[in-house]
């Protein structure tokens, strides 16, 4: 089968789906082509200089076709418009590369409508996932921001996506929700599936050697409970109630209680988190680094917007502990624990609260053997081709 992916921007060396579903079709045999713009993922972040460019580089990159070890990589220009990100000649890549089914990444993007109309004249089956969480979508109330959510929604031609999409896969159940309620995706054309993790480098195996020296480095004493937060520094993912929530434990005397955050954000952002009581501050490190990360901690915590990095934490061993309007309760059950949202002393509780040992190997055995199970890239992969390969027998 000859599958393109469209992405609107890519990074190499990064933990999305844009990086890893391209390989782990291509290793079950496919021709597989990604297609995407010259820009680097958060390109268009104001503040992508300050948080991105020291990890990967120049905003913009050059354009071309570079053959990988399991996909082609074809980058081609692209320029903005008050709707999103156009990729130039998007229609020539089609014509080019002939797919027998074409897979993107969210709903209302200009690629996706163009990939819609497209599909009419080239005959492609047409996949579409959506990561539309309610941490970051917030639906219309009032009647003016109502009739504004439509007019929108009318000139991002849904109606145009809706006909010419097979299927629509939200990566959780709010998402499903979202999307079936407020875009009216009909619910016979959706099918749950969640995001992946890369297996064969996020596990359970570690080196004692490596995570005891990284603990050495960072600080930390042998006794110390770290929570690991990695990614960006922002109010959208608020790691600043981690940090807020370790100093509340410090100034209670548990001081063997420790917050380690790893990535990057604004000079104040950080400096805020650094200044509390117990915490340390690192930048972003490379994924074949990620996991000796989470070896070397003790608990998982993201206290606000779903995150990938929560799975490769869990298949790493990581008990994790997510705000209480995390809607996949499938997937946290047995090992993972629930704070209400923004409550530093509800989030400290529910840390204290795994202060044994043996039941946060517990808890983080029961994620890491689900994660094997259910959330690997090769998993995912299979099951997304029984999806396709349904829908092509017709």
């Amino acid at each position: 089968m000859k599958i393109m992916i469209v992405s609107d921007w890519y990074s190499e060396n990064m933990g999305y789906a844009e990086n890893f579903l391209p390989k782990a079709f291509g290793k079950l045999g496919h021709e597989v082509h990604l297609v995407t713009s010259d820009l680097q993922v958060y390109a268009t972040s104001p503040h992508y200089n300050e948080l991105y460019r020291s990890k990967l580089g120049d905003a913009r990159v050059g354009v071309g076709v570079f053959k990988k070890n399991d996909f082609t990589l074809h980058r081609n220009k692209s320029f903005f418009s008050r709707f999103g990100i156009e990729i130039s000649g998007l229609e020539d890549k089609v014509r080019e590369v002939k797919p027998d089914l074409v897979y993107c990444f969210e709903i209302l993007q200009r690629t996706t409508l163009l990939l819609a109309k497209l599909k009419i004249k080239y005959r492609y089956l047409l996949f579409c996932e959506s990561r539309l969480h309610s941490s970051i979508f917030k639906p219309p109330i009032s009647l003016f921001f109502q009739v504004k959510f439509w007019i929108n929604i009318k000139l991002m031609g849904l109606s145009v996506i809706i006909d010419n999409v097979d299927k629509f896969f939200p990566i959780a159940n709010d998402v499903f929700y979202n999307i079936t309620k407020y875009y009216k995706i009909p619910r016979g054309m959706c099918e749950i599936s969640s995001l992946a993790v890369e297996t064969d480098l996020f596990n359970s195996i570690f080196d004692d050697f490596k995570v005891n020296q990284l603990r050495r480095n960072l600080g930390f004493c042998e006794g110390d409970i770290v929570c690991v937060y990695t990614g960006r520094f922002t109010e959208e993912k608020a790691p600043l109630i981690l940090a807020l929530a370790i100093q509340y434990l410090q100034e209670r005397g548990y001081q063997r209680f420790k917050g380690l955050f790893v990535g990057r954000g604004s000079l104040e952002y950080s400096s805020e988190i650094s200044r509390c009581t117990g915490c340390v501050v690192t930048p972003f490190v490379s994924p074949e680094f990620l996991p000796t990360v989470y070896h070397a901690s003790d608990i998982g915590v993201w206290p606000l917007q779903e995150s990938n990095s929560q799975l490769d934490a869990m298949a790493c061993g990581l008990p994790i502990i997510v705000n209480d309007s995390a809607w996949d309760r499938e997937k946290f059950a047995g090992c993972g624990l629930k704070f209400k949202k923004g409550d530093v002393k509800d989030l400290a509780e529910k840390i204290l609260s795994l202060s044994v040992k043996e039941l946060r190997i517990s808890m983080g055995c029961v994620g890491s053997s689900k994660v094997i199970k259910h959330y690997s890239w090769d998993a995912l992969a299979k099951k997304k081709l029984n999806s396709f390969s349904s829908l092509a027998s017709y």
